[in-house]
């Protein structure tokens, strides 16, 4: 485990608002906070291009994670998608801190609500980190690539579908389907 996720401390705290969290210190942080609570599921829903594993964070007041038995009993769900361009990693620190937040108790959502976040959607491209692909970007000190393994900006791939990401992330949505989607960058 990293430093970060034994004290619940995040990277972007720790430094000052300067630093983002790399991809496995990203999961390894919510799998520390979900072994804290019930309340909390995290699974996987497919596979980058590169192969690497999507990530699907649930926060249910109820405990219950079946999306299908969540909407009959009249739950709402909003789902927040992250990092389709893990150069802009605002998205991904904040949704860390909220769902921390919510684990330990220190802020609660409406008692209908469920929150479900994709922590990171472009896997490949938080893989690729580096501090020079964003040159008129003021920060952080090291992030993400905009492309995934096969190059493709995930942004423009949500209709064609080319990349595994918006294949799993298109299953993922009819599964959710949501009520409010928020999607960070």
């Amino acid at each position: 485990m990293t430093t970060q996720a034994q004290t619940l401390t995040t990277r972007f705290e720790q430094s000052g608002g300067h630093e983002t969290v790399t991809y496995a210190e990203g999961i390894d942080f919510l799998k520390k906070i979900g072994a804290r609570s019930p309340l909390l599921h995290l699974r996987t829903v497919g596979q980058s291009d590169a192969g690497e594993p999507l990530h699907l964070v649930t926060f249910s007041p109820t405990r219950e994670f079946d999306f299908a038995k969540l909407r009959r009993r009249g739950h709402r769900i909003l789902l927040i998608n992250n990092g389709i361009h893990p150069g802009e990693p605002d998205g991904v620190d904040a949704s860390l801190l909220l769902l921390r937040d919510l684990v330990m108790g220190k802020t609660t959502l409406p008692s209908d609500l469920v929150l479900a976040v994709v922590p990171f959607y472009n896997v490949d491209g938080a893989l690729n980190r580096g501090p020079y692909s964003r040159v008129n970007q003021n920060g952080p000190n090291e992030y993400g690539f905009r492309a995934n393994a096969r190059n493709y900006d995930l942004n423009r791939d949500f209709v064609k579908a080319d990349s595994r990401n918006a294949r799993a992330f298109a299953q993922l949505f009819h599964e959710v389907d949501p009520d409010v989607f928020v999607d960070t960058h």
